[in-house]
């Protein structure tokens, strides 16, 4: 009986097991064809992607596609913007949020539960809603169309969810430790630098990681606030490809994977990062 029991138990944990892995398989699939798609549409004439029945010619491959972009003066000054973009805002971000959210986690302010409900406040509200204000501050102040207006633009509209992840994750850390480390005779700062960064370090990666892809696939603000190759996106030249009444494929699906090519290598490098960052902070 014992046996018959286990030999039960153990084939419905096998057909579970095959059910969820089939599951995943089908769900990975269907993920992963747009992505297919992209891949071949970059390297293949549009005509012979979308002729019926489907065929498939070695002869017809071709990286002038690729080519055509990186050899592209303007396309080159988009990457270099989006990249500055990115790095700058994800600098900006993690050092000012990791700041405020040490001062919410460790002293007790006037008020402070009433400005971190604020500052929640403003995640809540769509970015089409502060396109005008921004519009109109980056024309009064002079940095429309610039890569430094979109900087202090993204830094400020993703500041707020920055705080909040790393408070949670800040809120985990016994104070103790700093305490300890004032005792022995460090600073304040020293103390954060020393003993909390190293301690945060996976949030901080996590966070960054979340700040850096959201730079570099934001398309709204710099659309509105930019109006030059000079300070615009890959985002922007992008949609350039989109006119009225033609599309062009191939440029859109090769410039889409070369655009992909960077945000695929960051979360392969910091994947493991990236899961415990946003997770760990959750428990405290």
């Amino acid at each position: 009986m014992r046996q018959l029991f286990s030999s039960s138990i153990r084939s419905r944990y096998v057909t579970y097991q095959m059910v969820i892995v089939s599951f995943t398989v089908f769900l990975s699939i269907i993920i992963l064809l747009p992505v297919a798609w992209m891949l071949n549409a970059s390297v293949r004439p549009i005509k012979e992607i979308l002729s019926y029945p489907p065929k498939f010619n070695f002869d017809s491959l071709t990286t002038k596609y690729f080519v055509s972009i990186i050899k592209n003066e303007t396309y080159q000054q988009y990457f270099y913007n989006s990249t500055i973009l990115a790095i700058s805002t994800l600098f900006l971000t993690v050092g000012l949020g990791l700041l405020a959210a040490y001062g919410f986690s460790r002293f007790k302010m006037r008020g402070g539960r009433f400005l971190l409900l604020g500052i929640m406040a403003l995640l809540m509200l769509p970015t089409v809603t502060l396109i005008i204000p921004y519009f109109l501050l980056a024309k009064t102040i002079g940095i429309y169309d610039s890569v430094f207006g979109l900087v202090i633009v993204n830094t400020a509209f993703i500041l707020p969810i920055c705080i909040w992840l790393l408070k949670g994750y800040v809120d985990s850390i016994p104070i103790d430790l700093e305490e300890a480390a004032m005792i022995d005779g460090c600073t304040r700062v020293q103390a954060i630098w020393k003993i909390l960064v190293p301690l945060v370090l996976p949030g901080l990666v996590g966070t960054g990681t979340f700040v850096f892809i959201f730079s570099w696939n934001e398309y709204l603000l710099a659309v509105t606030l930019t109006d030059s190759p000079e300070s615009q996106t890959l985002t922007v030249g992008l949609a350039a490809f989109f006119g009225q009444f033609i599309r062009n494929w191939n440029s859109i699906m090769a410039l889409s994977t070369l655009t992909s090519i960077p945000l695929m290598i960051i979360f392969f490098l910091f994947q493991r990062w990236v899961v415990r960052g946003m997770t760990s902070g959750a428990v405290k």
